[in-house]
């Protein structure tokens, strides 16, 4: 089986605040974005005929020093499976969640939201992410499919 390669670039907005008194209303009316329009991050990862998954956001906890990623999943597919997670990379930083339980999803399922976190702060920005993770059929535990995504964030300076 073949590992599927999954490229995928994160553009994240920034502004020039040092220009703020020159901005036109306009500008500052993209800045402060609609009340209701604020949807963090959330990246699509895959969605197939068989599978569905995206981040739906990326937090951090100071107190217990965890970077959580939200997932909706979606198995698309006549039998059950588990996610398994494996190895993960953030920048220069290497995390190995293969020893936890794999996510379970039911066969063709509704999107399902669920969190998984690694140990890092907020003071450890990312500027690429690497995540493995295999589906696994739930009952016999073989691998249906193997993906490695590849998140790359880019920076764009709006104004």
């Amino acid at each position: 089986m073949t590992k599927e390669i999954v490229a995928v670039e994160f553009i994240m907005k920034t502004y020039d605040t040092s220009k703020m008194d020159m901005w036109s209303k306009e500008q500052w009316n993209e800045w402060v974005g609609e009340p209701d329009g604020n949807t963090g991050i959330q990246i699509l990862l895959i969605n197939d005929n068989e599978f569905h998954l995206k981040v739906m956001g990326i937090y951090y906890n100071e107190e217990t020093k965890e970077m959580f990623f939200g997932f909706d999943a979606q198995n698309k597919l006549d039998r059950n499976i588990n996610i398994q997670f494996n190895e993960w990379k953030i920048d220069e930083s290497t995390f190995n969640l293969s020893y936890e339980e794999p996510h379970y999803l039911k066969k063709c399922s509704e999107v399902r939201g669920f969190q998984k976190s690694v140990e890092r702060t907020y003071l450890e920005s990312w500027d690429s992410i690497i995540i493995e993770i295999n589906l696994l059929d739930a009952e016999t535990n073989l691998i249906i499919r193997e993906f490695e995504f590849q998140i790359e964030k880019r920076l764009v300076q709006v104004f």
